[in-house]
């Protein structure tokens, strides 16, 4: 049997929803567009800092020759949890996006990358492989359309027929030749609902993110989050997927059948007021197999002070109150924002 079938045959034992293939030749077409966003300043920093890194595999692995993508669906629909969830919702929670519902894909997605890359090093003398997910200096979800996985939407992400853009995505840059797939043609609607709905306008034209703008990045980045982006947060702990759940593609996609991204109780609703006198071991027992824990008990504990004064209650003062002494400057200054804020919250627009 072929190997290129034999591998995505068992691919599809361990569960992997999608899986394309494309060559190790550099990312070209890419180019101009990363220059382009680093003129603009709308790199998110996250990213690797080398262009050439991020635009040719044989930088990562000098025999590089082709490169597996992976994508594994997480979506599931809040309201077939809703009465799972009943009354067991706290009081002032702060919401997690769909990327950290459940556990961290990072250890999914890298769990299942090194059983493929097992079984192929038991088919090929002298396989090598690098495997990555969203740590890697590639492109992902650049290497996934050219993979075949998707196409890309007016928002940047990469949306498949079946799934939505609703997957994850890991590669491994490999020493094996495999007939590369074709990239899929653009079926993006053009309806500009991400565009229109994005309530920080970061989304500027279709295809051109403003990371600066954007409350997924507002939320992960450190440092200090402007007051007049404060409010727009709403009750967001991490991540935003209002760009997503607009788009009419999403519409009626498939469930993940991955149970460990399915939120057990409410785990993916924060207790605020838990989450701000928690303690190090407790945010570690708590996070450490969450995505959003990477960011840390400090940035997570400044994004619930914004969810819990965008919540408008005054009784939630007396929370806040404590923070006034914490030792972390910014922490006494979020509390001191949110206190002002709260007892003017007449002049405060709240978010449902």
């Amino acid at each position: 049997m072929d190997l290129k079938i034999k591998t995505k045959t068992f691919a599809n034992e361990l569960g992997i929803d999608l899986i394309g293939f494309t060559t190790a030749e550099p990312f070209k077409d890419l180019e101009s567009i990363l220059l382009r966003r680093k003129e603009l300043e709308y790199l998110s920093g996250f990213e690797e800092k080398e262009l050439e890194l991020r635009i040719d595999p044989r930088k990562t692995l000098q025999t590089a020759k082709s490169i597996i993508v992976i994508g594994q669906s997480y979506y599931t629909d809040e309201s077939e949890l809703s009465n799972h969830l009943q009354g067991n919702r706290p009081k002032y929670y702060g919401e997690l996006a769909r990327t950290a519902w459940g556990k961290d894909y990072h250890l999914v997605l890298q769990e299942k990358l090194r059983a493929l890359g097992d079984f192929l090093e038991s088919q090929v003398e002298g396989f090598q492989y690098k495997a990555f997910v969203d740590t890697g200096p590639l492109v992902d979800r650049h290497v996934a359309y050219r993979a075949g996985l998707g196409w890309y939407g007016h928002n940047s992400t990469l949306i498949n027929e079946k799934y939505g853009s609703w997957f994850f995505i890991g590669y491994m840059i490999t020493n094996q030749e495999f007939e590369p797939d074709q990239p899929m043609d653009n079926q993006c609607l053009g309806c500009n609902l991400c565009i229109k709905n994005c309530p920080a306008g970061a989304i500027e034209e279709g295809f051109l993110l403003n990371t600066n703008k954007c409350l997924s990045c507002q939320l992960q980045k450190k440092g200090n989050i402007p007051e007049e982006v404060r409010g727009k947060l709403g009750k967001s702990l991490y991540g935003c997927d209002i760009c997503q759940l607009v788009c009419p593609h999403n519409k009626g996609v498939k469930n993940t059948a991955v149970r460990e991204f399915i939120p057990s109780d409410s785990s993916h609703l924060i207790d605020l007021v838990a989450l701000l006198d928690m303690s190090n071991k407790e945010f570690k027992v708590l996070f450490q197999e969450n995505a959003s824990g990477w960011r840390g008990k400090k940035v997570l504990q400044r994004n619930a002070i914004i969810a819990l004064v965008n919540q408008g209650d005054t009784e939630a003062i007396k929370y806040l109150q404590p923070l006034l002494k914490d030792p972390r400057p910014e922490i006494r200054e979020y509390a001191e924002w949110g206190i002002r804020v709260l007892i003017e919250k007449n002049h405060f627009p709240v978010e449902e």
